[in-house]
């Protein structure tokens, strides 16, 4: 796989083949297209800079890396290639910004290429006009003869449905080697061309030789390659489509569709509704019967089944089965909501764990926070759990009722079945069974929870 450019194009400090499409790395989509056909070996020819790419991708050990010892153009890269592949008998050369190459389309060219023998197979593409891409030329037997490159070409031929080249070819190890070796530096370029070893081949033959190179036309997609910001944007556009069509064909139903944003690792359970305008990505997973939205956003979220999300954010957090979250709360920061659990208008929590039939009211913030099992916590209580060099925890018993805009100075803890009046501030534990109120907080009635009995 090549994915030594530069890609100035994009204007970004990121590495080109690292700016993502739908949620992958470009150049890890093409990476595990590659992979899909079970290789005997992927090698990855790199810039210096890029050699720690297995490592970047979280893939160490799936893939190798090589650099680019030949700097001058695609031929280049591939003798690079073949330098560090021995023992194979054919050569897979990979575009690394194509991001929507898929294993399948790799297996249809490399078993064409095993069926007929050809020096070089070059997967070809069908599009309206040929724009900048190289185009495929045949002769009166449609036996391809060469690329014409669009500043060589008569513009007359570019237009209308044209066969162009997707840079994606697999060639005779064995002959590339040689052939590569021994190819002209390309007069217009001063680069080794890739595309200029088809007419290396043909010029080659012998009389009684079979034609020495074939096309195999694939999907119109294939063909596009990351150069620019808006060319990445059109990948994106085309793989997040297929992402909502899948979903929508495993039962998921998805109200205006081009409004609502779903990255391509997202899992979303059947029977799931999802409203415009809600953006879902990363590490996601949505259950079964869930709702989202409008105007939700998911981050590595877990939803398990029945959970429903409305207008709010939820981030590196998991909602459990039948809770509800907002409209405009946010979840971020590893907390986790138990079953049934209430999150109200405008509430936020971090770092928390909220356990079954917990409910909290609006406009209230829970920071490194424990909760129990059905606690209310009133509208606009919160935790300050910062004390301006450290976080601090706070806990709050099973049944324990948190009045409105009570104020749980960190750390603290907040008993079983216990009890905060309105506008209280908490800045000491409270025992379970008790009432406290007041600023700061006094202890006004005394008791136990249901259940406990007096010693």
């Amino acid at each position: 796989m090549l994915a030594a450019g530069q890609g100035t194009r994009m204007k970004s400090s990121t590495p080109k083949h690292l700016l993502p499409v739908a949620g992958v790395p470009i150049v890890e989509r093409v990476i595990r297209a590659g992979l899909a056909i079970e290789p005997e070996r992927l090698v990855t020819i790199v810039s210096p800079e890029m050699l720690d790419l297995p490592q970047r991708l979280g893939m160490a050990g799936e893939f190798d890396v090589a650099l680019q010892r030949h700097p001058y153009g695609t031929a280049g890269a591939v003798m690079s290639a073949l330098e560090v592949v021995d023992g194979v008998h054919w050569l897979v050369s990979l575009l690394g910004d194509s991001p929507l190459l898929t294993g399948e389309m790799i297996r249809h060219l490399v078993d064409d290429a095993r069926e007929s023998g050809c020096k070089a197979t070059i997967l070809s593409c069908m599009l309206p006009d040929a724009r900048n891409y190289g185009r495929i030329e045949r002769n009166g037997d449609g036996n391809v003869t060469r690329i014409i490159e669009k500043k060589n070409d008569r513009p007359e031929l570019r237009q209308g449905e044209t066969e162009i080249n997707s840079g994606i070819m697999v060639l005779n190890a064995g002959w590339a080697r040689d052939a590569l070796a021994r190819l002209p530096v390309n007069p217009e370029t001063g680069e080794l061309m890739l595309t200029d070893i088809v007419e290396f081949a043909i010029a080659g033959m012998a009389p009684g030789d079979p034609w020495p190179v074939a096309a195999v036309v694939g999907e119109r997609d294939v063909s596009l390659g990351i150069n620019d910001r808006v060319e990445q944007a059109v990948a994106d556009e085309v793989v997040r489509r297929k992402v909502r069509e899948r979903l929508q064909r495993s039962g998921v139903t998805i109200i205006g569709s081009d409004t609502v944003f779903i990255d391509e690792t997202v899992s979303v359970g059947p029977d799931t509704i999802i409203h415009p305008f809600s953006v879902i990505t990363g590490a996601t997973v949505i259950g079964a019967h869930c709702e989202i939205g409008p105007h939700a956003i998911l981050h590595n979220a877990i939803l398990r089944d029945r959970a429903a999300v409305r207008s709010s954010t939820v981030t590196d957090s998991e909602v459990g089965t039948g809770s509800d979250v907002g409209p405009y709360a946010h979840l971020r920061g590893n907390t986790v909501l138990g079953p049934n659990v209430h999150v109200g208008t405008s509430a936020e929590i971090k770092n928390s764990h909220l356990g079954s039939g917990t409910r909290v009211g609006h406009f209230s913030y829970l920071g490194d926070t424990e909760v129990g099992e059905d606690v209310n916590v009133g509208a606009g209580a919160i935790t300050a759990n910062y004390d301006g060099s450290a976080k601090h925890r706070t806990s709050i018993g099973d049944d324990a009722f948190v009045g409105s805009d009570t104020v749980m100075v960190a750390p603290v803890s907040i008993g079983e079945g216990a009890r905060t009046g309105a506008g209280s501030v908490v800045n000491r534990d409270v025992l379970p069974g008790a009432t406290v109120a007041g600023v700061p907080a006094r202890q006004i009635r005394s008791g136990v929870p249901s259940g406990i009995s007096e010693e």
